[in-house]
C-alpha cells in the first residue's frame, strides 16, 4: 500500500505538500504542538487533498476495479488515512524542541478533527464520483467550500460564535478566551460526521447498484440490509440535527430564550435574562441602565436606530459558553441587533457593547461594523473615555512611558488588532480614536469607520496622524509606581505567545474551581500541575491563594517572593505582592507586611484595590486587632463562622469601625443591603480618604440598589469630596447621571 501511494503522481505531491504544511507549522506559535489548531489546520488541507485524492484514484483504476467497489473503497479509504501518520509524527517530534503539555488530549483532539474530516471528504468525493460523469473535481472543491461557508452562515445568522462543521470538526470563534473544553460535544458531533459518511458512501452504492443493475456485485448484495443500514444512519444523522441545540451543537435565539427563562420589552430593547437571578426591582434598573445609555450613546454617535436592539444576559460564563461560546468575553453581533453579556459584567460591558451596535447605523453595509478590530474597539472605548478607572488618553500615554510600544499602525489592520495583548490593543485603539473624535468630529469619523480611508478623510497618511496623537500626550508626567501600573497592565503576551495556552487555560479554571469549591489541597496539587508545563500568571496566584488558606504562610512567602524576583515577569506578578503581605501577616511580619501593601498601593490599580490594601494597612496598624482579625483574611472559614468572628469583634470592639467596615461587607454579599447600610452609616468618617471614599461609594451603591436614587446621588456627591486623584470622578459623575435618569422613572 506504501508503494501504490507514491505511484502517482498526484498522490507523492499531495503527500509533499501534507508534510511541508506540517513541518512549516512547528515554526508557527500556537500551530507548532499536538492541539487543536494544529488539528484544525490539518484538517483543513488533508480533507481538500483526500477529496482529490480519490476522484483522481477512482479516475486511473481500470473498469474491473470499478465492480469491486467494497474493494476500491478499502484501498482508497487506506490511501486517505495513511498520510495523516506523517503530520502525527512531525509534531509528535516537535515535542522534543517545542513543549507540548498534554500530548493525550492533543492525540484525542487529532483523532476527533482530522481523521473524520478525510474520512467525510472521501465520502463526499466518492458520491460525487458515482453520481456525476464530468466536473467531479470542480464538483468536489464547491462542495467543499459550501461546507466551509457553513460556519460562516452560522456565526452570521444565530447568536452563537461557534460552529461544529464536518471538515473542521469544531470551529471555536473569533474570541480571547483560550479554554477548550469541547472534548465531550466533539465527540457527540464526529458521531453525526462518521454516520452521514456512511450515508453517502451507501447512497453512491445504491446509485451505482441501480445504474449496474447486472453486475455481480450488485445482485450479490442485500437490499433489505442496506435499508434497515440507511434507515439507521439517517436516524442518527436527523436525530443529532433536531436536538443539536439540546446536544449543545448549536444555539437558536429560541432555545437561548427557553434556557433563560425571563423575558421584557422596551421602547427601545428585547431583554432575555435568567428569571432565577433577575426579578422585581434589579429588572427594572437593568432596563432602565440600557435605556439610559441607549438615550446617551444616540446623542453622542449622532444615529437613529430604526429596529429593537435584543440583549441576552447570561446567568454565569459557563451558560454563556455552552450556550454560545466566549465564555469570558461579551460581544455584540452589529448585524443582528444583539448584545451577548454576562449578566456579572453588564455594569462594566454594557455602555461598551452598545455603541457597537449602535454603530451598526454608520457601518459596513451587510455586516454593519467598521473595517477593521481597531476602528470598531476603539470607538467602543473612545465613548467609554476611561480604562482601567484612568482617562484613556493618560493611559496610553503611560503605556509609552513604561516602555510599551506596539506596532499601533498594523492595530488599524485586519489582523494587528487580535496579534496584540488585548488590553494594549483596546486601550491604544481607544486612545488614538478619542483624539480624531476630538479633533476633527464625529462626522468624519463616522465616514472613516465605514470606509477606513485617513488619507482622503484627514488629508494625512495614517503613520502622520499617529504622529500628532503621539505628540498630544507629551504633557503628561508619570511616577515609577504608575509606569509598574502600566507595565502589569499592558505587558502581557496575547495567546500566540504563550506555551500550551488552551491546555494551561484548562488546567487553570479547573484550579479556579477547586478554589471555589474549598478543596485546597486538590488546588494546590493543581496549580502545580500548570506550573510544572509552564509558568503562567493565573496558576502563580492560583498556587499562593491555595497556599494562604491551607495556612503554610512561610512556603507562601518563599514562593511570592521567588516569582517577584523574578525580573522578566514581574510587572505581570505587581498584584502577587497582597498575596505576599498576607503570608507575611500570617508570619506575624506586620511591619514588612506594611511596606508590601504601602508599596502596591502607590499604583492605584482601581478603587477596589486601594481600598482592599487601605483597609489592611488600618489593620496591622493595631497589633491586637491584627491577631483577631487574621482568621478572616487567611483561613478558610464558613460563610456563617466569618459572620460570627466579625460580631465577635465587633462587640469587643463597639468604636472601632473595622469590623463593622467588613461587616457590612459580609452583609452586602448575602443581598442584606438594609443591614450593610446601617451598618456603613453608624462607621465614623475615616481619616483615610481612600477609606472615606470607599464608604460614600459603596452607601451610593447599597442605596441605589434598593431604590432609594435621591439618597444614592447624595452619597455619590459627597464621595466626590474624597477624591484623591484627579482621574477618579469621571465613574462617579456617571453614576450620579444614571441615578437621576432612574429617579425619573420610580420613586425613592
Amino acid at each position: 500500500m506504501l508503494r501504490e501511494l507514491f505511484s502517482y503522481r498526484s498522490h507523492k505531491a499531495a503527500v509533499f505538500l501534507l508534510f511541508a504544511v506540517s513541518l512549516a507549522s512547528t515554526q508557527v506559535p500556537l500551530f507548532n504542538y499536538l492541539g487543536y489548531e494544529f488539528s484544525a489546520l490539518i484538517a483543513l488541507f488533508w480533507s481538500l487533498a483526500a477529496g482529490l485524492l480519490t476522484i483522481s484514484l477512482w479516475n486511473k483504476s481500470p473498469e474491473q476495479e470499478h465492480q469491486e467497489l467494497s474493494s476500491f473503497l478499502v484501498r482508497s479509504i487506506t490511501l486517505c488515512l495513511a498520510p495523516l501518520l506523517i503530520p502525527f509524527v512531525v509534531i509528535t517530534m516537535n515535542a522534543l524542541f517545542v513543549k507540548n503539555c498534554s500530548f493525550t488530549q492533543g492525540a484525542v483532539l487529532f483523532f476527533l478533527i482530522v481523521i473524520p474530516a478525510a474520512l467525510f471528504a472521501h465520502a463526499l468525493s466518492w458520491f460525487i464520483v458515482v453520481t456525476l460523469a464530468q466536473w467531479k473535481k470542480t464538483c468536489f472543491v464547491l462542495a467543499w467550500l459550501i461546507i466551509l461557508l457553513h460556519i460562516a452562515y452560522v456565526t452570521f445568522t444565530r447568536p452563537q460564535i461557534f460552529a461544529f462543521n464536518p471538515i473542521l470538526g469544531y470551529f471555536s470563534g473569533v474570541t480571547y478566551d483560550e479554554t477548550l473544553d469541547v472534548l465531550d460535544r466533539l465527540f457527540v458531533y464526529r458521531i453525526g460526521t462518521l454516520a452521514f459518511s456512511a450515508l453517502l458512501v451507501l447512497a453512491a452504492i445504491v446509485i451505482r447498484g441501480r445504474r449496474k443493475s447486472k453486475t455481480a456485485e450488485v445482485s450479490a448484495g442485500a437490499p433489505k440490509g442496506k435499508q434497515i443500514s440507511a434507515i439507521a444512519l439517517f436516524v442518527v444523522v436527523g436525530a443529532l440535527y433536531l436536538f443539536s441545540d439540546r446536544l449543545g451543537l448549536s444555539s437558536s435565539e429560541s432555545s437561548i430564550e427557553q434556557t433563560l427563562g425571563g423575558k421584557t420589552e422596551t421602547e427601545h430593547f428585547i431583554i432575555s435574562y435568567p428569571d432565577t437571578l433577575l426579578q422585581g426591582l434589579r429588572l427594572e434598573q437593568v432596563v432602565q441602565l440600557h435605556e439610559f445609555y441607549f438615550d446617551q450613546l444616540v446623542k453622542v454617535l449622532r444615529v437613529r436606530p430604526v429596529r429593537k436592539i435584543h440583549t441576552f444576559l447570561y446567568a454565569s460564563q459557563d451558560q454563556k459558553g455552552r450556550l454560545i461560546g466566549a465564555s469570558g468575553t461579551n460581544f455584540a453581533k452589529p448585524w443582528l441587533w444583539q448584545l451577548h453579556i454576562n449578566l456579572s459584567d453588564l455594569d462594566g460591558s454594557l455602555k461598551h457593547e452598545l455603541v457597537h451596535v449602535l454603530a451598526a447605523d454608520f457601518g459596513f453595509p451587510l455586516l454593519r461594523i467598521g473595517v477593521n478590530s481597531g476602528l470598531i474597539e476603539g470607538l467602543a472605548v473612545a465613548v467609554e473615555r476611561v480604562e482601567y478607572e484612568e482617562p484613556v488618553n493618560r493611559l496610553a500615554a503611560m503605556a509609552f512611558a513604561a516602555g510599551i510600544t506596539p506596532d499601533v499602525e498594523s492595530l488599524f489592520s485586519l489582523s494587528g488588532f487580535m496579534k496584540a495583548p488585548a488590553g494594549v490593543s483596546y486601550m491604544l485603539a481607544g486612545s488614538f480614536c478619542r483624539y480624531l473624535i476630538d479633533r476633527y468630529g464625529m462626522r468624519r469619523f463616522k465616514m472613516l469607520y465605514r470606509t477606513g480611508e485617513f488619507d482622503l478623510l484627514y488629508g494625512k497618511p495614517l503613520p502622520a496622524l499617529l504622529q500628532d496623537w503621539r505628540r498630544s500626550m507629551t504633557s503628561f508626567r508619570f511616577t515609577e509606581a504608575d509606569l509598574a501600573k502600566a507595565e502589569y497592565l499592558f505587558k502581557r503576551r496575547s495567546i500566540f505567545g504563550k506555551e500550551c495556552a488552551r491546555v494551561i487555560a484548562n488546567l487553570n479554571k479547573e484550579t479556579r474551581e477547586l478554589l471555589a469549591q474549598r478543596k485546597f489541597e486538590e488546588a494546590l496539587e493543581s496549580a502545580d500541575k500548570s506550573l510544572q508545563h509552564t509558568v503562567s500568571v493565573d496558576a502563580v496566584y492560583q498556587k499562593a491563594a491555595a497556599l494562604l488558606r491551607l495556612g503554610k504562610y512561610s512556603e507562601a512567602v518563599s514562593f511570592t517572593e521567588a516569582k517577584l524576583r523574578d525580573s522578566v515577569a514581574a510587572s505581570s506578578f505587581l498584584t502577587l505582592n497582597l498575596s505576599l503581605g498576607d503570608a507575611l501577616w500570617g508570619v506575624d511580619s506586620l511591619e514588612n507586611a506594611m511596606k508590601v501593601y504601602s508599596a502596591l498601593l502607590r499604583s492605584h490599580l482601581s478603587l477596589a484595590w486601594d481600598e482592599t490594601l487601605a483597609l489592611r494597612l488600618e489593620i496591622l496598624l493595631k497589633p491586637g486587632l491584627a491577631r483577631e482579625l487574621r482568621p478572616y483574611f487567611m483561613a478558610s472559614l464558613q460563610d456563617t463562622v466569618r459572620v460570627l468572628l466579625l460580631e465577635k469583634v465587633a462587640a469587643e470592639h463597639p468604636k472601632e469601625a473595622i469590623p463593622k467596615h467588613l461587616l457590612a461587607r459580609e452583609r452586602i454579599s448575602h443581598e442584606q443591603f438594609e443591614d450593610a447600610v446601617r451598618l456603613l452609616e453608624g462607621v465614623p468618617p475615616w481619616s483615610s480618604p481612600i477609606l472615606e471614599l470607599a464608604r460614600q461609594r459603596r452607601l451610593g451603591q447599597l442605596s441605589f440598589a434598593i431604590g432609594r436614587y435621591e439618597k444614592a446621588k447624595m452619597y455619590y456627591w459627597q464621595s466626590l469630596n474624597h477624591l484623591f486623584r484627579d482621574t477618579q470622578g469621571v465613574e462617579i459623575e456617571e453614576k450620579i447621571r444614571i441615578c437621576e435618569w432612574m429617579g425619573s422613572f420610580g420613586v425613592d
